[in-house]
């Protein structure tokens, strides 16, 4: 129920719109309504404005992408269930989730400049994975490519190949990091894009610690990233290198408000007890 509350807060808040509800049932909404169906076959989600919109097919095209962006959530969500508080990681989460659809983008991610700590992350059910491991899998991503070892179908289990023993213990790493749900070869591929992005992130980060905004358009990398509340990058993973920057940025920048709230809303991180990781305090989502 609480997918429902926060959908409605955000469809309200990013449509520009004087209300939003949901409906069951009944004629269509008037000309004054924005509406789109729910993944459920059943309901759908209506933004209100004092006056008819202008621009209607343009208004429409924006709240799919919103409903879109929470379909995951939205299709187990039960109306009439009572509401409980929603997690702020699993908001923040989905924020990023929304802010990859609207930017065409395969997945996003929040890091700041020097922690280890994942703030944030699209990737659903994702694992305790952490800044660390992320650059642990590229150096494993270089090494498998350098050896002709395609490491995602290693990860898929699609082949039974024998592997090099650093590439094997580096395997069993980042299965452990990414969580064990089952993943495809396309899954894996994205995680491993995902975590190419992130440690890309960080070294130019060390070498250009003053920038505010970065983009790569290399063929195994395509990665957008811009500065948030001062210490925070929210970045953007893509899967052509020829992505639109002015596209993307647009809805980076609409959205960087939004998603320094969340970040600073979550629950404070202690310091964990070696090797330079970051414990939580408390498990927010489940793997």
């Amino acid at each position: 129920m609480e997918d429902l509350y926060r959908l409605l807060e955000l469809a309200q808040q990013e449509m520009g719109a004087d209300d939003a509800r949901l409906e069951i049932g009944g004629r269509e909404p008037g000309d004054e309504s924005i509406w789109c169906a729910l993944p459920d076959g059943h309901h759908r989600l209506v933004v209100v404005y004092d006056t008819a919109p202008e621009d209607r097919a343009a208004l429409r095209e924006k709240l799919a992408l919103l409903v879109k962006g929470f379909a995951g959530t939205l299709s187990q969500a039960r109306v009439g269930a009572r509401p409980r508080t929603l997690d702020p990681q699993q908001a923040l989460d989905e924020a990023l989730d929304v802010l990859t659809v609207q930017a065409g983008a395969r997945s996003a991610f929040v890091v700041d400049e020097t922690s280890p700590v994942l703030w944030g992350s699209s990737e659903i059910e994702r694992g305790a994975e952490d800044v660390d491991d992320a650059a642990d899998a590229a150096e494993l991503l270089a090494l498998a490519d350098a050896s002709g070892v395609d490491l995602a179908a290693q990860l898929a289990g699609d082949v039974e190949t024998p592997l090099p023993r650093d590439l094997e213990r580096g395997v069993a790493r980042i299965r452990q990091a990414a969580g064990r749900r089952e993943r495809g070869v396309d899954g894996w591929r994205a995680v491993l894009a995902t975590f190419a992005a992130i440690a890309a992130c960080r070294r130019l980060l060390e070498d250009e610690p003053t920038s505010t905004r970065m983009a790569v358009h290399d063929p195994d990398l395509a990665l957008l990233a811009r500065r948030v509340g001062g210490i925070y990058w929210v970045g953007l993973v893509f899967e052509d290198a020829g992505f639109s920057e002015l596209h993307a940025e647009a809805a980076m920048i609409h959205a960087s408000p939004w998603i320094e709230r969340l970040v600073t809303a979550l629950p404070p991180f202690d310091p964990g007890s070696g090797g330079g990781n970051v414990a939580r305090l408390r498990r927010l989502r489940p793997v």
